[in-house]
């Protein structure tokens, strides 16, 4: 017979059914520590996830575009720089960015007008891209950062990408979201 204290690990795997159909009468290990870029249960709180959508969202797709949608709603303030950074898992197992080939946008979805910057600096050794407008992005902006010819990864994964925003007046990076991407994934798609 099962006992409750296994039981209870078993629930918070959410296997408490699967356990109880087949009779299972050892607990399974939990996990001590949570992983970058992997979820099983939970994710992004709401008030927290971005919408992005990915063109030639195939494994190892050496012409794939991210379009990093950032709603105004997100821009209380002026914006004075952008981070973003993302899993080791994504360059692992063989994506890549190319700083060239980075851009922001004004707008939604796939953004409008391209606005003007500084400074863009892909920090590969810290999972990190800066970017630096040329003038404050104002407040109450859409927002658009696009990634091109980006390199998938081999193989399909969710990789959560984490915006910080410097706004104008601040002395350290805000954190403003997630996108929870799904990667690889064999299709085009918008989240």
């Amino acid at each position: 017979m099962t006992s409750l204290k296994q039981l209870l690990k078993l629930a918070a795997l959410g296997l408490a059914a699967v356990a109880a159909a087949v009779g299972l009468n050892t607990a399974l290990p939990l996990p001590t520590q949570a992983q970058s870029g992997l979820t099983i249960f939970g994710g992004v709180d709401t008030e927290y996830r971005l919408p992005y959508s990915i063109d030639f969202n195939i494994p190892h797709s050496t012409n794939s575009r991210y379009y990093l949608n950032v709603q105004r709603t997100k821009l209380p303030q002026d914006v004075i720089s952008l981070e973003i950074d993302y899993p080791d898992t994504f360059t692992e197992i063989g994506g890549r960015f190319n700083a060239d080939s980075i851009e922001l946008r004004s707008g939604e979805w796939r953004g409008g007008d391209v606005i003007p910057v500084r400074a863009i600096d892909w920090l590969e050794d810290e999972n990190r891209i800066e970017i630096i407008p040329e003038q404050p992005i104002p407040a109450n902006t859409n927002l658009v950062v696009v990634l091109s010819n980006v390199r998938n990864p081999r193989r399909y994964g969710y990789h959560y990408f984490n915006l910080r925003m410097m706004y104008q007046g601040d002395v350290v990076n805000r954190y403003v979201g997630t996108w929870p991407m799904e990667i690889a994934s064999d299709t085009n798609q918008r989240r």
